[in-house]
């Protein structure tokens, strides 16, 4: 264990729960104490790693602390869910659970108890009204709980249940946590669910529920905290919740209409998906009466929508309320989004639509140590019969500025939604906004070396009363293959500034996009597309090294391509011998909503994915990792077969394939390609290491390199 913990001079155990955080390479660990608060608790914490600096989230809390001798001394006087995080840093973190005393428990009914030191093995089945399931402190259920058809149930207790023993083929039955269906009048207080094998607790088809006090640790995809699905009268208060999907959640599964639900006073952490969703699978008539309220997201770092609404079954959704929402860490992501669209999860014959939205008193404060700006919001609905109307958002603060309009929120507005507004009781400071452009302004050439050599121009303009002043970054994706180019500006009102930067690109797909810490700069994006020229029948080693180079900056892998014969020539000039995969196919015509890029730096927020939309490239922020594209939305490039050919290369060792083995059409002039080294260097890491930076080449070719053969004579 890293952490030692002293409450009033007394040591407390410290526990510890698998988590899965960015960039997603491994599983981690989390330590966590819990005690019942007293007033007057002091805690000091010591760590093993030295505690140069500290912050306690949610900062809402007003935890006060100080660090005396390396170690941190902290008062707490009440019931709180706290992140001690040390030297500007979430890694390596240590929760604090402070609890009020435990209520008592009526021993009547069917009564089930696990003592504490006990464990308990497999399906806890609850099949009879009045059934109590306790499981003290320091016990165990290794498996999960599921009610089904009963009145009066409750399960309590400060124990765990831990699926840590069960894999994922081991569902459907061993998949939720906690899984109650049907159920009338259930209670579930003060339970600790780690590790679950799907979502984390579903309940189903069931009215009148209170759920509070929970803690939920979750390292899996799908573990999400808590479904509401189809169920009438649930209060959820007093959660925590650190999972690798979403956290709290709407849905509706045949099972009768979602109404009079409320979620409050929690304290989120999602490590890959949406704190706040309701949707999708709304297959009910109605989802309606559902509120947020009093809610700390302290971390959200993928770029996902906080609040999002996402639907693409019947259901009429309304009056969903977002109130009072604090968020703290979430580089890169959507504040909110709305939208109606089809995706895998939708299984009715039609659509349904959404009206009379309200967000208010949200605070966007930001990390102190990010740059990245949030992708704009979103309203998209499908059509004019399945549309989104009224939606109002009222005093939004981003960074202690308060939005007053569309562009302040940046929020895009597209089809078939009406009836948006923005408004503020006050607004001491205005969320104002630097208008951006930027296009290239030296066309990019190839320069004979195998690299493109242009500039890209930024120019922004302030159309505000005030002086903006402050610092930007221009930046490049993928990661690593170029420089960030920083730049400083004060424009007064009417004042506009142009900064042009030059910029080298090896062939491929590259996106620049600014970085901004106060949020201030129109968020606007610029696609490069470099074509990889080949002459016919040139000598492999007259021909241009192409450097691999991945998110982490790994640099040791270097080719060279040649076409000879109607064979493709590929030689291995780095210093390592390595094992490729080569994935060639050939070039598709494009279609609406493809996506064009994304990269691996898209699963953390840091830029979005551009689709095809109206033959134009937008911004696709529902895209953030390749299952997305490939599975959720299908928006991958509609080519006809991806072909793989795996090969090992010695330095400077060559390789040679036909046209035919690879796919290609001899008489083509273009084609596409990706080319995979596996090096002990990116061992074990989430994402292959690519020349072009895809992340998933078996599946999608939208980040392949387009190949233009040019006959030596036509040089």
């Amino acid at each position: 264990m890293n952490y030692k913990v002293l409450k009033n001079g007394e040591q407390l155990a410290v526990q510890s729960c698998g988590v899965y955080p960015r960039p997603y390479n491994c599983d981690e660990v989390m330590e966590y104490v819990m005690f019942t608060a007293e007033a007057g608790t002091e805690l000091v914490i010591e760590s093993e790693t030295e505690i140069q600096s500290a912050v306690i989230r949610p900062l809402s809390a007003n935890i006060p602390f100080e660090i005396s001798f390396g170690k941190i001394i902290v008062t707490i006087d009440r019931p709180v869910k706290l992140s001690v995080e040390i030297n500007g840093s979430s890694d390596n973190n240590l929760m604090i659970f402070a609890h009020s005393e435990e209520k008592a428990v009526e021993e009547s009914g069917h009564y089930i108890r696990i003592e504490k030191g006990g464990q308990r093995t497999g399906t806890l089945l609850i099949d009879k009204d009045n059934t109590t399931v306790y499981i003290e402190e320091g016990a165990v259920l290794y498996g999960n709980i599921i009610a089904d058809n009963c009145e009066n149930i409750t399960v309590c207790g400060r124990g765990r249940i831990c699926m840590e023993r069960y894999t994922y083929e081991m569902r459907p039955s061993f998949a939720r946590s906690i899984d109650i269906r049907n159920c009338r009048n259930v209670s579930v207080r003060d339970i600790i669910i780690d590790d679950s094998n799907d979502w984390s607790m579903r309940i189903t088809g069931c009215d009148d529920v209170d759920i509070s006090n929970v803690k939920i640790f979750g390292r899996r995809g799908n573990s999400d905290g808590i479904d509401i699905c189809g169920s009438r009268n649930v209060t959820v208060s007093d959660i925590f919740t650190r999972v690798w999907d979403d956290s709290f959640v709407v849905k509706a599964l045949d099972t009768g209409n979602s109404e009079n639900i409320l979620f409050k006073d929690s304290v989120l952490w999602n490590d890959f998906a949406r704190p706040i969703e309701v949707g999708v699978e709304l297959r009910a008539d109605k989802v309606r009466n559902v509120r947020f309220e009093n809610i700390d997201i302290i971390h959200s770092t993928t770029g996902y929508p906080l609040m999002g609404i996402h639907h693409g079954d019947r259901a009429e959704v309304s009056d969903i309320v977002f109130n009072n929402i604090r968020i703290e860490d979430a580089p890169g992501a959507q504040l909110f989004d709305i939208r109606i669209a089809d995706s895998v999860w939708s299984r009715d014959t039609r659509m349904g639509n959404i009206h009379d939205i309200t967000f208010s008193n949200i605070n966007y404060i930001g990390a102190d140590n990010s740059d990245i700006m949030l992708s704009n919001s979103r309203i998209e609905g499908f059509s004019s019969e399945h549309d989104i109307k009224n939606v109002k958002f009222h005093n939004v603060i981003i960074r202690g500025r308060t939005a007053l309009n569309t562009k302040e929120l940046g929020l895009d507005v597209y089809e078939y939604a009406e009836g948006i507004s923005v408004s503020a009781d006050k607004s001491e400071r205005e969320a104002l906004i630097v208008s951006c452009d930027m296009k290239v302004k030296k066309a990019f050439e190839a320069d004979g070396s195998g690299r493109y050599r242009g500039s890209v121009c930024v120019t922004i303009r302030n159309d505000n009363k005030e002086i903006m002043e402050g610092s930007s970054t221009l930046a490049v994706s993928p990661k690593n293959t170029e420089r960030e180019c920083a730049f400083k500006y004060k424009l007064h009102s009417g004042e506009s500034a142009e900064y042009e930067f030059d910029f080298t690109l090896q062939a491929g797909k590259y996106v620049f996009y600014l970085k901004n810490d106060k949020n201030e700069i129109e968020n606007k994006v610029l696609f490069a597309g470099l074509e990889m020229l080949i002459v016919t029948d040139t000598d492999i080693n007259e021909t241009a090294e192409y450097s691999f180079v991945n998110y982490y900056n790994v640099n040791d892998m270097c080719v060279k391509f040649a076409v000879q014969n109607d064979e493709l020539v590929i030689q291995n000039t780095s210093n390592n011998s390595a094992e490729f995969v080569l994935y060639t196919a050939m070039p598709a015509d494009m279609t609406e909503g493809e996506v064009v890029f994304s990269a691996e730096e898209t699963d953390f927020g840091e830029v979005c994915a551009l689709v095809n939309r109206n033959n134009e490239l937008v911004c696709a922020p529902q895209l953030r990792c390749p299952a997305e594209i490939t599975y959720v939305f299908r928006n991958e490039p509609k080519v006809k077969e991806i072909i793989k050919t795996p090969f090992k290369l010695g330095v400077n060792e060559t390789a040679s394939f036909s046209f035919a083995r690879l796919g290609i059409d001899k008489n083509a002039c273009a084609f596409l390609m990706e080319l995979a080294a596996d090096i002990d260097k990116t061992a074990g890491l989430r994402y292959p290491y690519t020349l072009f930076h895809s992340t998933m080449p078996e599946k999608t070719a939208h980040m392949y390199g387009k190949v233009k053969i040019i006959k030596r004579g036509e040089v």
